[in-house]
């Protein structure tokens, strides 16, 4: 007579059993319960189908367009900061560069401006996007998109503004053009190096005075709208020959400047802003 070898089985055998007994016995009471007229037993856990989880698809995002005539880099903030705040070798970021909200792209500017009573008193409160360039000639206008999330009033209002400072290098007009009709200051300045272009783009609730090297020009007054992207396009080119009576030439460098700023801040005031750029353009119509 022989011995049958006996085979101990492995857990995994074991385990394939079980739920092979637990197959059968699902099935079985699945049988009955139909023959009843009861509706079948649902699956045993570790046998149900698990229903796919599905991610919400995010909403495409439309590229920074490409702008032929822009001197300025990195005009729709994609590539974060560079080529903004480098001034005269030094680099000055006022601003932090955000994915949302954007007009389109991936980047774009955010301003904060935020002031409570008991901080460091500053006459002249500025956040400011600026950038330095050198174009052969003038540029033609001046474009891009705001948008205001958070605005508060104070006693004296803040304005967007666009800044354009043009830096001399040797057009012999500039020190009479600066200050030919400046009352208090009829005699030429020796070391004026620069004039300006400012816009108003919201914020003044009157006309701003022109005075010395600065030249002003509302767009925008009253509180800006929240909540929404808002384009604006200027052509800086005749506004300089208009408000200067001649359009800049032989400038060292052009400086421009994107920005939310407070003049003559009351003392002990708070305010608080939340500002941003994007899609920004300072060139020429066509090359």
């Amino acid at each position: 007579m022989v011995t049958p070898i006996l085979k101990h089985r492995s857990p995994a055998e074991w385990a394939g059993q079980r739920i092979a007994l637990t197959r059968h016995a699902w099935l079985a009471l699945s049988v009955i319960a139909l023959a009843c007229g009861e509706p079948a037993t649902p699956e045993p856990p570790d046998r149900a189908a698990v229903a796919p989880t599905e991610k919400p698809a995010e909403p495409p995002r439309t590229p920074t367009p490409l702008l032929v005539g822009n001197h300025l880099r990195n005009p729709g903030l994609e590539a974060g900061d560079a080529g903004w705040g480098e001034i005269e070798g030094r680099k000055q970021v006022d601003f932090k560069v955000v994915d949302e909200p954007t007009h389109s792209g991936r980047g774009a500017a955010h301003l904060a401006a935020s002031w409570q009573p008991g901080d460091r008193e500053r006459p002249v409160s500025i956040r400011s996007a600026i950038q330095e360039i050198s174009p052969p000639l003038f540029p033609d206008r001046i474009a891009g998109w705001y948008r205001v999330d958070r605005w508060e009033d104070t006693p004296d209002p803040g304005a967007l503004q666009l800044q354009i400072i043009v830096g001399v290098i040797g057009d012999p007009r500039t020190l009479e053009i600066v200050q030919s009709d400046d009352p208090d200051e009829p005699e030429p300045h020796p070391e004026l190096d620069n004039y300006q272009l400012r816009y108003q783009l919201a914020g003044p609730t009157e006309e701003t005075e022109d005075g010395g090297n600065i030249r002003n020009r509302v767009i925008g007054k009253g509180p800006p709208e929240l909540g929404s992207w808002v384009r604006f396009d200027l052509p800086v080119k005749s506004d300089f020959e208009q408000r200067w009576d001649h359009i800049p030439a032989n400038f060292r460098q052009l400086r421009v400047m994107f920005g939310v700023r407070w003049d003559d801040k009351e003392e002990g005031a708070a305010l608080h802003a939340d500002v941003y750029y994007d899609d920004l353009f300072f060139g020429f119509d066509d090359l």
